[in-house]
């Protein structure tokens, strides 16, 4: 008797999974998130977890409001005696940990529940996968970008600001890392450690709260662009999943097939996705949605109907991501334009001794700036190209084999596809590469303006 062979399954390597896994934890780390965020219910440990959780947050706060209001006393004593230098220098730490304790607030505070709404919708409901087609695509590279980027980018912000740390330790002279006025001899034996332990607080808050807000930013531009991959794929082979689910035969596939491949000869058509080829025996062996029927405009209408809600989807998850983000990017360019500007003034001013530390210092703190505007304009530009290119996936179907029964869906879809999605700084300025350009141009021509105050005395 003939064996049969067992059916083939159709690969797929991207299984659901928690999207924000270390992401969370930076956030955590910041006291922007709960500890206990994965414990649910009123048990002995998840009370007690919660309550170490909010005694860990008043510490934070504690650490930061007061390096925060000592450097504002500093700036106050030493207002007017003609350091400009040292002024600056304590300017650029009050605007950093403002802007530390405002992220905190923000995130964990003001908004924590748009943010789990967002986290949760993309945790839920992402497509792993494209539709069945001659090829597919998965969220397995969207997925491995965004965590090789946060991770980068996280470790940099870390070792960027422990630096600081490490200089008083070489140069051994019971100096602080942070500069700052004290209404108390801080060299004292114990309280110089205390004060040095508070401010390496200070400073790992510091990292942990820049990079969880642009990190996350980052991570759901990469998400959602590796969502856009997903749908372009299945909007190009829509047409193949309505003849699978109306139970196509190889004849026709291989039809179809060849009038596809001319129209999808481009290479590198996404942005973080590498695209799959599905054997056509592999397809044949799906099961049809009605064994009744093989009305080809049925079929179309349903794979059709599920691309228009993946498209809603990401538009939808969009908009509550610029609700969420809008306002503090708005406050974020004119914080990063003088931080670049003040940090840029403190560089070329560094004539003591120990300058070459300090200058290395400094010049890490101008490069995380940099690099954090650079992936906040940057990845929310990739979120608008791929906007884009709804409408172009469609034509790289065969559309003219059906012109006259899909007219009219594939008119109504690029009409809305058109609407491309931009990421804005305030609903006043867009996210872009531009952006990122002009503020930098913006910083210097502030740079300059100090520097001439500086030689008038």
């Amino acid at each position: 008797m003939k064996e049969r062979n067992p059916p083939l399954k159709i690969k797929d390597d991207s299984e659901r999974r928690d999207l924000f896994v270390f992401v969370r934890y930076t956030m955590c780390i910041a006291a922007m998130y709960p500890f206990g965020y994965s414990l649910k219910g009123s048990s002995f440990l998840g009370l007690l977890v919660r309550v170490l959780d909010w005694f860990y947050e008043i510490f934070n706060y504690f650490v930061s409001v007061h390096i925060l209001g000592l450097y504002i006393c500093t700036i106050y004593i030493n207002y007017g005696q003609g350091d400009l230098d040292f002024f600056v220098n304590c300017m650029i730490q009050t605007i950093i940990y403002l802007w530390t304790i405002a992220m905190k607030l923000y995130f964990r505070r003001f908004r924590p529940k748009m943010l789990d709404e967002i986290m949760s919708i993309i945790n839920e409901n992402y497509h792993t996968r494209s539709a069945l087609g001659f090829s597919y695509v998965t969220m397995s590279g969207a997925h491995h970008v965004s965590k090789l980027w946060i991770k980068t980018y996280v470790y940099c912000c870390y070792i960027g600001t422990i630096f600081w740390l490490v200089l008083p330790i070489a140069y051994r002279d019971k100096s602080l890392p942070l500069a700052c006025w004290y209404p108390f001899d801080y060299t004292q034996p114990i309280v110089y450690e205390t004060v040095f332990f508070l401010q390496a607080i200070g400073q790992i808050q510091v990292a942990a709260s820049f990079a969880s807000s642009s990190g996350l930013h980052m991570v759901f531009c990469v998400l959602l662009s590796g969502q856009y991959d997903v749908l372009f794929c299945s909007l190009k082979n829509v047409l193949v999943t309505s003849y699978i689910h109306m139970g196509g035969n190889m004849a026709e596939l291989r039809q179809l097939q060849s009038e596809q491949s001319i129209a999808d000869a481009e290479p590198n058509q996404y942005a973080y996705s590498h695209e799959e080829q599905t054997p056509l025996e592999q397809l044949l062996q799906h099961p049809r949605q009605d064994e009744s029927s093989r009305d080809f405009l049925k079929a179309f209408k349903r794979s059709f109907r599920h691309c228009i809600d993946h498209h809603r989807y990401i538009v939808d998850v969009l908009k509550k991501m610029e609700r969420f983000y809008s306002p503090i990017w708005f406050l974020k360019i004119g914080e990063v334009t003088f931080l670049m500007c003040l940090v840029a003034f403190v560089s070329t001013k560094s004539t003591t001794a120990n300058s070459f530390m300090r200058m290395v210092s400094l010049g890490q703190y101008l490069l995380l700036v940099l690099y954090e505007l650079f992936i906040i304009c940057y990845f929310a530009d990739v979120v608008y190209q791929n906007s884009q290119r709804c409408g172009e996936a469609l034509w790289r179907s065969p559309w003219q084999r059906h012109l006259r029964e899909i007219r009219s869906d594939y008119m109504f879809f690029m009409l809305n596809a058109r609407k491309q999605f931009q990421l804005t700084a305030g609903k006043i300025t867009n996210l872009n590469v531009d952006r990122f350009r002009g503020t930098i141009t913006t910083a210097f021509s502030f740079l300059t303006l100090l520097q001439k105050m500086d030689a008038r005395g």
